[in-house]
């Protein structure tokens, strides 16, 4: 499970493979989350998902998608986006991130061919399907990368660094670059609300939260802040703000020897009672019994 730490302007800070090398790539299962959800986010960074086995439901910015086993999908920066299990099932994936900083230390390469993807509202995402030859290229690549960064042989940082050129090429080769409308500037304003409110949740869940005071945070009244989670995250502010909470609790869980009394708090849940009660409802089994699966003796 990934931790989420946020910057100033409420992005995720990405924690990535290597501290001078900005890139992630890790393999992942839905059921490493609450619920088989991940929390709704947004970053900076270029994100690729490839689905190895299973399948996965997709949401960017409240556009609902199915990713089959073979597939994947492009989510631009500053998109709101995450994959969830439908039904259940679980799903193996393979999740790649890209700083802009990877192809911005030239201004020629960065203003004709990342900027051009980047300000396009119209390319906030692009489903990477395996049957059309350059997204099955692509999807190869993704493939690629995450094995170098497994075995780390010499020059691999050369090799991932050619593979990325290539994904940049193909995207800017195949997607449609066109200029901001009203729509697509109306749409970046309310990503911008949403930005803030989930920024408020994220910073601030160990303490009391009320939808008074994520609305506030916005700058909506409290029907229109609930019209925009439903809208782009699929869930009511406080069913985020529970998620949130549960996803922080399980690296205490696994990392930590704090007592389930002293999670529940440092997570925002109003005791241990209610917070073992939620807790058996999102992910089947209690905390307790979640702490003994996974750490070792």
């Amino acid at each position: 499970m990934i931790e989420l730490n946020l910057s100033v302007d409420n992005s995720e800070i990405v924690s990535y493979n290597y501290d001078d090398f900005p890139i992630r790539a890790q393999l992942s299962l839905l059921s490493d989350y609450p619920d088989m959800a991940a929390v709704s986010h947004w970053h900076r960074d270029w994100e690729f998902i490839f689905v190895l086995n299973g399948k996965m439901s997709y949401s960017v910015n409240g556009n609902i998608f199915e990713i089959d086993r073979g597939n994947g999908i492009f989510v631009n920066s500053k998109q709101i986006h995450y994959g969830y299990s439908k039904d259940g099932s679980d799903c193996c994936f393979i999740c790649i991130l890209l700083n802009p900083s990877l192809l911005t230390s030239l201004k020629r390469i960065e203003d004709s061919y990342y900027l051009p993807i980047l300000n396009s509202f119209a390319n906030s995402y692009c489903i990477l399907d395996s049957s059309e030859k350059w997204q099955n290229e692509l999807l190869e690549a993704l493939n690629k990368i995450y094995k170098l960064s497994l075995t780390e042989n010499s020059g691999f940082e050369l090799q991932i660094m050619s593979l990325i050129y290539h994904i940049y090429y193909l995207l800017h080769n195949n997607l449609s670059c066109v200029d901001c409308d009203e729509k697509f500037i109306g749409m970046d304003k309310k990503l911008e609300t949403i930005h803030n409110m989930i920024g408020y949740i994220q910073k601030n869940y160990t303490e009391k939260i009320t939808l008074q005071d994520i609305s506030n945070y916005g700058k909506v009244c409290r029907s229109t802040c609930c019209s925009l989670f439903q809208t782009h995250l699929g869930k009511t502010p406080i069913s985020y703000l529970t998620q949130y909470r549960l996803e922080k609790s399980l690296n205490l869980l696994q990392n930590s020897n704090l007592t389930i009394t002293e999670i529940s708090m440092k997570c925002g849940f109003s005791g241990s009672s209610y917070f073992t009660e939620t807790f058996r409802k999102k992910l089947g089994c209690t905390p307790s019994e979640y702490r003994k699966k996974k750490i070792k003796p």
